[in-house]
């Protein structure tokens, strides 16, 4: 497929991303950061993105300008430092650019401290965008206690000096207020609407029958708290009251080994696939007329997952964390069940697969598109005032 072509940049627009991690890593936030950003370009905004990487060549003749630094080791494979003089040369490169504004993501990067900073110094404004709703959950207490240390320091003073803080989810606004006693504005996540609700029309696994779904769909992080037990164990349950039912699950992690034992073992052994990471146009594909399972009890933001499940046309099913919430309210097809409760999850899950696939309205879709969320951005960046 040929690629969009995109504006010449709009100078009176410069919009610099100061990020710790941007891809090819993968994750909420560089996903966030990277549709984002190919947004906002494609307005013909001028894009600059500033990471940090060890193993990735930079990019700087495009639209976004990709420009990746060197680092410490991650730890996690997500946290890590950048080496003494970066700051210097990112505001060196920025000085004379006519930059508009410094984007930043996640309180608890040592890149979004660099960011606000240069931005005072600079005087420009910055947007600091927060992706948690809580302390980090479901580590050991040594890792709990450097978080908390963190967020109570360097995440304070990201949030404290950031001229804005834009928040993915309502629990986030509520987060953010508590720890750093700022007020920021609910911005929610988006997606790529288009690629989901038009998904292989014919595809003959994703037609189900019209008196209900055939499918149970897990699409996360195989880590504990994420729930693919809960999952599982729900899908043993109704077995054999839904021979034809399949569960799928994508994505992988440190309990990928546990995960395909179980299923050894388990009755649903011959009806269950353990697909691992996925492009998404095969997310799309297997999320379509399926029933999507969210058993979650980590601190998520606002979750991605479930936009998609709703724009393929998938029923929810899910603990209520804040998407859930603002898309049932929204009057999407989603029920909610604590993680613990084994009982509800039976009886929702069930509902959902004897219920009739009900797509989403258009202007659902429309409310979290990223076409809609770059030119909401903008405006933000628009009526900041400088430093």
């Amino acid at each position: 497929m040929t690629a969009p072509v995109r504006p010449a940049p709009d100078s009176a627009r410069h919009i610099a991303f100061i990020v710790n991690n941007y891809l090819p890593n993968v994750g909420g936030v560089e996903f966030h950061v990277a549709a984002l950003a190919s947004q906002l370009a494609s307005l013909g905004v001028r894009v600059s993105i500033f990471a940090l990487n060890n193993g990735t060549p930079s990019d700087l003749s495009s639209n976004p300008r990709i420009v990746r630094f060197q680092c410490s080791p991650a730890v996690g494979g997500v946290l890590a430092w950048p080496w003494p003089g970066t700051t210097r040369k990112i505001r060196r490169m920025l000085v004379g650019e006519s930059v508009t504004a410094i984007s930043t993501h996640t309180r608890f990067f040592p890149m979004s401290l660099i960011g606000v900073r240069l931005a005072h110094r600079l005087g420009i404004p910055s947007v600091h965008t927060e992706h948690g709703s809580a302390s980090v959950k479901g580590v050991s207490p040594l890792v709990a206690l450097a978080s908390n240390l963190i967020d109570k320091t360097m995440g304070r003073l990201v949030l404290r000096r950031a001229t804005k803080v834009l928040c993915i989810s309502e629990g986030a606004r509520d987060f953010v207020r508590e720890l750093a006693g700022v007020n920021g504005q609910v911005f929610h996540n988006a997606i790529d609407t288009e690629s989901f609700s038009h998904c292989s029309d014919q595809s003959t696994e994703a037609q189900d029958a019209p008196a209900g779904r055939k499918k149970l769909v897990y699409v996360g992080r195989l880590v504990q708290g994420k729930g693919w037990d809960v999952a599982l164990a729900t899908a043993e349950r109704l077995a054999a009251d839904h021979p034809a039912i399949k569960l799928h699950f994508v994505g992988d992690g440190p309990d990928r080994g546990t995960l395909a034992a179980r299923a050894a073992a388990s009755p649903l052994a011959d009806r269950l696939v353990i697909h691992g990471q996925q492009p998404p146009a095969r997310i799309a594909e297997l999320l379509r007329g399926s029933v999507f399972l969210n058993p979650t009890t980590l601190s998520e933001g606002f979750q991605t997952t479930l936009l998609e499940a709703v724009a393929a046309g998938a029923a929810v099913v899910s603990t209520p964390v804040g998407a859930a919430l603002h898309l049932l309210e929204a009057g999407a097809d989603v029920r909610l069940a604590q993680a613990d409760d084994t009982d509800a999850w039976i009886d929702e899950v069930r509902q959902a697969l004897d219920s009739p696939a009900v797509p989403p309205s258009p202007a659902l879709l429309a409310s979290f598109d990223w076409k809609r969320r770059a030119a909401e951005y903008l405006r933000v960046i628009d009526a900041l005032p400088n430093t």
